[in-house]
């Protein structure tokens, strides 16, 4: 019966962020824009759900989606041959990458390490699989300023956020977590995304290079 609870719950979630997709690219647009650019036409995405990004990689290109919930899986088959996206879904969690040390040149994460169990072990698994100069590419919703009414109201909801978007934790300092995973070099910035999900309003970007 649980188990039927939380496959439910994982239908659930993907239509919802299925619906939201003119939403999410009206609100990200521009960040990824930016961030994902100028990507290669070889790409490793860790947790793509349904495919949010799929509309801002070039027409064609090979995508090995590490996508564990298989509550995501049709609508991300889907919207992958919307966008001409070559794509191979491994049915594998983030902490343990099926590549070779120093292999793989792009890793894109965007709102995942917000929901993965230990971020610094995603983290060093991203570290061992890039090549040197190899880019991780992410956008991250993060922790509230200390202190702040937003802070407290992360505090509040945390649980039934949790709850109902299969363990997406409010309160990261992901912002530490990249500064300390050992990379070469940090191109991050901060904003307040002005959205309608006020709690996950404090947000993080950029590239870093192993």
């Amino acid at each position: 019966m649980c188990s039927q609870k939380i496959q439910t719950l994982s239908l659930v979630n993907a239509y919802f962020f299925q619906f939201l997709q003119s939403y999410m690219h009206f609100k990200y647009r521009k960040i990824k824009n930016e961030i994902f650019g100028d990507l290669p036409k070889f790409i490793v995405e860790l947790g793509p759900g349904v495919g949010s990004n799929l509309r801002y990689y070039k027409p064609y290109t090979t995508l090995l989606a590490i996508e564990p919930n298989q509550g995501m899986h049709r609508l991300l088959r889907k919207n992958s041959m919307r966008y001409k996206i070559n794509l191979e879904i491994l049915n594998l969690y983030a902490d343990q990458l099926p590549f070779s040390d120093s292999s793989i040149n792009t890793i894109v994460c965007s709102l995942v390490l917000c929901t993965v169990d230990n971020p610094v072990h995603v983290l060093n698994e991203v570290m061992r699989v890039l090549k040197p100069g190899g880019q991780f590419i992410f956008l991250e919703h993060v922790e509230a300023k200390k202190g702040s009414i937003l802070e407290r109201i992360q505090k509040i909801i945390h649980k039934p956020w949790f709850w109902f978007f299969e363990g997406c934790n409010l309160n990261r300092n992901t912002f530490q977590s990249i500064h300390s995973a050992g990379f070469s070099k940090v191109k991050m910035e901060k904003l307040s995304l002005n959205t309608i999900f006020f709690p996950i309003r404090p947000h993080i970007y950029g590239i870093a290079v192993k």
